[in-house]
């Protein structure tokens, strides 16, 4: 086998591998003579097919097999022996060559950068830490009294007015009646002051009685437009068919009973343990996407172009041509393009299986939806590859730092996590399951944000992380501008 290599950029190699004819035909003759030795034919006893005749009949299936096996083996001694961490599957493209004659093929790796795991005391912190907010536990408590309340007609001609809940028909328009439902445009139920499908809807109800036909206009915040779809303004015509009233249960042990407390006391507790879960979790996130920003601004390497476009395609196909918000920065970073870089394995080992072939076209698996690609313009195009690049870039540190330290997901981890989404399926647990079970991929999608979770505990047991204690409600807002200049 003759290899050659050239350096096509930093990351990408492309070797061109030529293997002699001679070799290609005995594997052909080794492999006829193996089928002959097992293969049952008419008038032959078993075992005794000539190798002649198998040729005729199999030859040509036999050679393809036989160049598809050399190459997926070849290939892979050629990353192997060079000791190349392959970021994706290589893509060979097959040379035009005769029937008879030497095989000969490119093969393009992209590869991972070296990476160095940071200076953990460069890592500064800050853990935003809430008490319980006892006011909320009470407004909760309120909440519940409400939703398990009387519901009554109001009084007869009376306008509707704060926490009443009208019920009304959308008349118009029904072709692109966004953001109502197509399929349920009468009967829609509206709380004023508690819930509305476009700000500002709710209190232009207030004063309208039964049987009241109007048009309400909305301007839509930018915040709230489609992609695509600039609303700016929008007009609904509706009718008024109910006006509602609902009276709150009281609030006393009895309350606590129907939702399945022994009292309100039990209930108190129950919400204050859950509202103090939700603190830390939101603490959580906090925390974890300041060391996100800071470890973006240590790192700015350059990253393989094949996981920035699988990422930035991701993103693009989260778009439906009709509606969808912006995709914001997640929690997580691993996504798609390093699903299998957090699994408990060597990056390289994911590519043992065949690679990509490519024969003279292009390859689009992971193209986006073309209505999903046109629906947003140029400069949401740039916003995504940025997201896309710092997403990878951040996913390729976080994977290299779990590596270095050795952090695996466990088996009994990964177990959890699979009963934990077949749970999500009721019903259909054990259909869920035996798909986990079989689908390595479905696995590492998994595993993936399991291992993502220990890196970033890592690191923090690692940094300088300072506490300071804030009201409920500053966990509820966007970080300062300073603390997520990185921020995609």
């Amino acid at each position: 086998m003759q290899v050659t290599e050239t350096q096509i950029d930093d990351l990408t190699r492309q070797f061109h591998v030529v293997m002699p004819a001679a070799d290609i035909e005995r594997k052909v003759e080794a492999r006829l003579d193996e089928l002959a030795h097992t293969m049952r034919l008419p008038g032959f006893r078993p075992g005794k097919v000539p190798v002649g005749l198998m040729r005729k009949r199999y030859g040509a299936a036999v050679k393809s097999e036989v160049v598809e096996k050399a190459i997926n083996e070849s290939s892979q001694a050629v990353i192997s022996e060079r000791g190349l961490r392959a970021a994706l599957p290589p893509k060979v493209e097959l040379a035009d060559a005769p029937e008879e004659g030497d095989l000969s093929y490119t093969l393009a790796v992209e590869l991972l950068p070296e990476i160095t795991p940071p200076d953990y005391g460069q890592i500064s912190l800050e853990r935003l830490v809430a008490h319980v907010d006892e006011a909320e536990i009470e407004r909760r408590i309120e909440r519940f009294a409400d939703a398990v309340g009387e519901e009554a007609d109001a009084e007869e001609g009376r306008g509707a007015v704060e926490n009443d809940i009208v019920v009304l028909d959308v008349l118009s328009p029904t072709d692109d009646p966004w953001p109502f439902d197509p399929a349920n445009l009468s009967g829609v139920r509206i709380r004023i002051g508690t819930d509305a499908p476009l700000p500002g809807f709710d209190t232009q109800l207030q004063g309208l009685t039964v049987g009241t036909r109007t048009t309400i206009t909305i301007t839509v915040p930018e915040r709230l437009q489609r992609p695509g779809h600039p609303d700016g303004e929008r007009s609904f015509e509706i009718e008024v068919k109910e006006i509602r009233v609902r009276t709150p249960a009281p609030i006393d042990d009895e309350l606590a009973k129907r939702g399945g407390w022994e009292s309100l006391d039990g209930l108190r507790d129950w919400l204050r343990e859950q509202h103090e879960n939700e603190l830390k979790n939101l603490s959580r996130v906090r925390l974890k996407r300041a060391l996100l920003d800071r470890l973006a601004e240590l790192y700015d390497f350059a990253v393989p172009n094949g996981l920035v476009q699988r990422e930035y395609d991701s993103l693009v196909r989260q778009h439906e041509p009709e509606g969808g918000a912006a995709p914001a920065e997640a929690e997580h970073v691993h996504d798609e393009h390093c699903g299998h870089e957090h699994h408990d394995h060597d990056h390289a080992h994911h590519h043992e299986h065949d690679h990509d072939h490519h024969h003279g076209d292009e390859h689009h698996e992971h193209a986006p939806a073309p209505a999903a690609d046109a629906a947003i313009s140029e400069e949401q195009r740039a916003e995504y590859r940025a997201l896309a690049l710092r997403r990878v870039r951040l996913g390729l540190v976080l994977a290299e730092i779990g590596r270095a330290n050795n952090l695996r997901v466990q088996q009994e981890e990964l177990a959890k996590a699979m009963i934990a989404q077949a749970r999500r399926f009721q019903g259909q647990e054990q259909m869920v399951l035996d798909y986990l079970r079989k689908t390595p991929d479905a696995q590492e999608a998994l595993a993936a944000p399991i291992l993502e979770e220990k890196v970033v505990d890592f690191i923090l047991e690692m940094a300088k992380v300072e506490e300071r204690a804030v009201e409920p409600a500053d966990l509820l807002r966007e970080p300062d501008e300073e603390t997520t200049s990185a921020a995609g």
